[in-house]
């Protein structure tokens, strides 16, 4: 493999762009890489600069900046994904003790129109209708899709906090 291949490569560039910064043209570049045409001089020391900043320890050192700052980042980002999970979960939380809380009082509800059922019947049919209707908006399959997302929730949360501590 041909330098010039190699430094495209690493470096992620096109035949077009390395020729441009080499001042050639793209077919001479393309002919040298076949191997059949040498480069100009000045293309050749251009592409001694290249390999001289691959040699270069310096070049390890600004990587290492460039992923610090890049882990910064991921770590200010890990931070507020937990901060939105953790409203999120509170929300949530709160949804599922309301859903809860109108199913039981539904329940007593319904517990309570079928006590009754003897006094007045116009009015226990529409204790009963209001306590059936209000238990299935609340039921336990409403409760339990809340408590899926509840526990979705804490898994990601989990899991970006397992990021952090990396």
């Amino acid at each position: 493999m041909k330098a010039t291949q190699l430094f495209r490569d690493q470096l992620g560039l096109s035949q077009e762009v390395i020729a441009q910064y080499l001042g050639i043209t793209r077919s001479q570049l393309a002919m040298y890489e076949a191997g059949k045409r040498g480069l100009p001089t000045t293309a050749l020391v251009k592409l001694a600069d290249i390999a001289l900043f691959f040699e270069q320890k310096e070049t390890k050192l600004e990587e290492s900046q460039i992923l610090i700052h890049q882990e910064l980042e991921v770590q200010a980002l890990l931070v507020l994904q937990a901060k939105e999970l953790q409203y999120k979960q509170i929300k949530e939380q709160r949804l599922l003790e309301n859903i809860q809380k109108k199913y039981k009082q539904n329940l007593k509800l319904y517990a309570f129109a079928q006590h009754s059922i003897n006094n007045t019947m116009s009015l226990t049919n529409a204790l009963l209708q209001q306590a059936i209707i209000g238990m299935e908006r609340n039921n336990i399959a409403r409760q339990t899709q809340q408590l899926i997302k509840l526990q979705g929730i804490k898994s990601q949360l989990d899991y970006i906090n397992s990021l952090k501590e990396k």
